[in-house]
């Protein structure tokens, strides 16, 4: 009965729109867009792709998902003037039909060495570098092999960092096709065989297909956004700059405060840290910026600053876990939780703090200098009744027994006292 509901609703293609860096964010969507479309029997998984390249470990991830997927995986450079550079190349060339608009390019895969651009100069004297260069390359021609493409061109892609138009990527055989747009691509893949491996093949039926958008988690799209590089460093920097101006002048706390923050931050952008590990981390400081406030007081400034945390890090947490977590592959926190749990946290940190802040700045209450100001009753053997316990006094002035005293300091067991009338004057004189 299922099935026959499905075969009446006709093909379905989910579509992907992947720009930016290739990066842990963008690698999350794309992989998990690859098993959503493998899950739900999509026709196939249409990829917009325009990037100017990113980490090779997650475009391996990526790869690796594209290689070992049983729908049809299509990836088309587009619109036109879009490029697939560097890592690019590699998640073009992986897919099942590799197809660009026109007006766009793809190449210049050469890897990048991390330190000072003489070393990367001398690629042929630095050994590491070589390594790189070299498994990089290999890698490349593995998938084009795998997809039956121009595997010496792939490698001029990596080695030499060779880009080429459409066009000329077409001619090459580098790509399948060249489309203008969606539709056209919709159009000319529909009856394309695809071999998915393991002697599993499938016709594609997609010129009248519905097409169906993959939303991007949004675990997956703050994460893009604090890989991107320039932000990444930046917040680096805020993060560097901010420490050292706490080491210079200690006490100044914001400095320090939104120093940590961003260090944190942007360990998680450069993948210093596990994302999870980072997420956890980031709300813990949150919680320990609440207690701070309450304890130590900010005038609201820990309470902002762990609010921030809590909500970055209960953002890179919505979306499902990683394996690590050893939790179903569901699981996860959605907006409908971290909204109003972020929001209630803030408001229960700032009234505590509004509440502790305030009896601070009352007046003690407790013990004998509670009675300091009280009104008392003068007995016959010099005591004085205040409170309903009688007290030891002393007064620089002669106190009428009956008469009222009022308490002006407590030393010890003695309390200082002037007669009533008197202890006004002096107050208001």
């Amino acid at each position: 009965m299922i099935l026959a509901l499905l075969l009446a609703a006709g093909p379905v293609v989910h579509y992907a729109e992947f720009t930016g860096s290739v990066d842990p964010g963008s690698g999350a969507y794309l992989i998990a867009a690859i098993h959503g479309a493998q899950e739900r029997g999509a026709e196939a998984l249409v990829v917009r792709i325009d990037t100017p390249g990113g980490l090779l470990t997650t475009t391996r991830d990526i790869v690796q998902a594209e290689l070992n997927a049983k729908v049809p995986i299509v990836f088309w450079v587009g619109p036109p003037g879009a490029r697939a550079g560097s890592a690019g190349v590699f998640l073009t060339m992986a897919a099942h039909v590799a197809a660009m608009a026109p007006s766009t390019n793809i190449g210049a895969a050469h890897p990048v060495a991390l330190g000072s651009s003489e070393e990367n100069k001398k690629g042929e004297q630095n050994t590491m570098f070589q390594k790189l260069e070299n498994d990089t390359a290999a890698f490349v021609k593995g998938i084009a092999e795998r997809r039956s493409r121009n595997v010496e061109w792939a490698e001029k892609a990596v080695r030499q960092s060779e880009s080429v138009t459409a066009s000329k990527a077409l001619e090459l055989h580098a790509i399948d096709l060249i489309a203008e747009d969606l539709p056209e691509l919709l159009r000319k893949i529909d009856g394309r065989k695809i071999d998915l491996g393991g002697g599993e093949k499938r016709t594609l039926h997609t010129a009248s297909a519905e097409v169906r958008n993959v939303p991007w988690a949004v675990k997956d799209e703050v994460l893009h956004g604090l890989a991107n590089p320039e932000v990444a460093y930046l917040i680096a920097m805020l993060g560097v700059i901010g420490v050292m101006l706490e080491l210079f002048h200690p006490g100044t706390v914001v400095p320090g405060v939104v120093g940590g923050i961003c260090l944190v931050i942007a360990a998680i952008a450069f993948q210093m840290l596990p994302v999870n590990v980072g997420a956890l981390l980031l709300i813990l400081l949150g919680i320990g910026f609440f207690l701070a406030e309450m304890y130590v007081g900010g005038h609201g400034g820990f309470v902002a600053a762990g609010l921030v945390c809590v909500v970055i890090g209960s953002l890179l947490l919505i979306g499902p876990v990683d394996k690590s977590f050893y939790a179903d592959a569901d699981f996860g926190l959605g907006w409908r939780i971290v909204a109003p749990v972020g929001a209630a946290m803030a408001v229960i940190a700032a009234t505590l703090a509004w509440k502790l802040s305030s009896s601070i700045r009352q007046p003690l209450r407790a013990g004998g200098y509670s009675l300091i100001g009280e009104i008392g009753e003068v007995r016959e053997d010099g005591t004085v009744l205040v409170a309903g316990e009688l007290w030891k006094a002393s007064s620089a002035e002669p106190l009428t027994p009956g008469g009222r005293a009022r308490v002006l300091a407590v030393h010890g067991l003695t309390l200082e006292v002037a007669p009533e009338g008197a202890a006004l004057t002096k107050a208001t004189s």
